[in-house]
């Protein structure tokens, strides 16, 4: 009933259990009847006791990755080491699940291309492609907070006070390191 209630949707419990030694509190995973691959936590705060679950954080990074990943694929077409991390406050927002992430979120974003070996030949071409996919994550209003490209010789960090600064390749190339293993 809790989740129903709290989502206005139907829900699938999975996997019950109840942690008789440590916490002594009441688990299981879910999945909403419409989205059974959308697998997350349901269960009691271990110190307060009151139902928690993990469903708008789960919607919220399926839907960042689905977002976010296809402006990697489509830039970086064989990359297949991308990652997309949500960081969110300690209060639970009360608005609708889809496109919360956005409003609620901010969005660390790391892509690995470690057989691209930066020369003076390819970085420009190489920091351009990289600024494309910064921007584009921009305009579709991500509240990014790290952004951050990794290559073979060379690794490219932003924080969130250094994305606000950035705009052009050229500016993004300043952030280039030397990348020791």
């Amino acid at each position: 009933m809790y989740l129903e209630e709290k989502y206005k949707k139907d829900f699938v419990i999975d996997e019950i259990s109840f942690d008789f030694f440590n916490t002594r509190k009441y688990q299981a995973y879910a999945y909403a009847k419409d989205d059974p691959e959308l697998l997350f936590y349901v269960g009691q705060d271990r110190y307060t006791g009151q139902t928690e679950d993990g469903y708008r954080y789960e919607a919220w990074s399926a839907e960042a990755n689905e977002e976010i990943g296809a402006i990697v694929r489509e830039h970086y077409p064989s990359t297949t080491n991308y990652g997309v991390d949500l960081v969110f406050s300690e209060t639970e927002p009360t608005e609708p699940v889809v496109g919360g992430y956005k409003k609620y979120g901010k969005v660390e974003v790391g892509v690995t291309l470690d057989k691209i070996l930066l020369t003076s030949a390819n970085s420009k071409t190489e920091m351009q492609r990289a600024f494309l996919i910064f921007q584009e994550l921009k305009e579709m209003g991500v509240p990014l907070h790290q952004f951050g490209i990794s290559f073979e010789n060379k690794t490219l960090q932003l924080h969130k006070d250094d994305i606000s600064k950035v705009n052009s390749a050229e500016e993004l190339a300043e952030y280039l390191k030397l990348y020791r293993r």
